[in-house]
């Protein structure tokens, strides 16, 4: 067996399970700190974890309609023109268009 595909292959193995635990530390430290944050209201105003998560929903759901009425213009009246030419006026049109659709809210 070739010694460099070897330890190359073990390289990238040790790589990936470091990443992944990396990943599930993270994941854990961030649930602990949530649940203690939610406790922690419950515990000092009363406000209940049904609607801190009501709330964060009613922030999602802002963020997420602002996506969807981006994706449902997508193919509306943002297209560039027939005779749109690369570089700065593909750029002077993209912001144009961001303003467009920033102003329209």
């Amino acid at each position: 067996m070739n010694a460099a595909l070897l330890l190359g292959a073990l390289v990238v193995s040790v790589l990936l399970i470091w990443g992944l635990l990396s990943i599930i530390k993270t994941t854990f430290k961030t649930a602990l700190f949530v649940a203690l944050v939610v406790f922690g209201l419950q515990i000092a105003t009363g406000i209940g974890p049904m609607q801190v998560f009501q709330q964060v929903g009613n922030f999602a759901g802002g963020a997420l309609s602002g996506i969807s009425e981006w994706l449902r213009n997508w193919g509306g009246n943002y297209k560039p023109p027939s005779d749109f030419n690369k570089g700065k006026q593909a750029l002077e049109w993209v912001l144009q268009q961001a303003l467009a659709s920033l102003s329209s809210d």
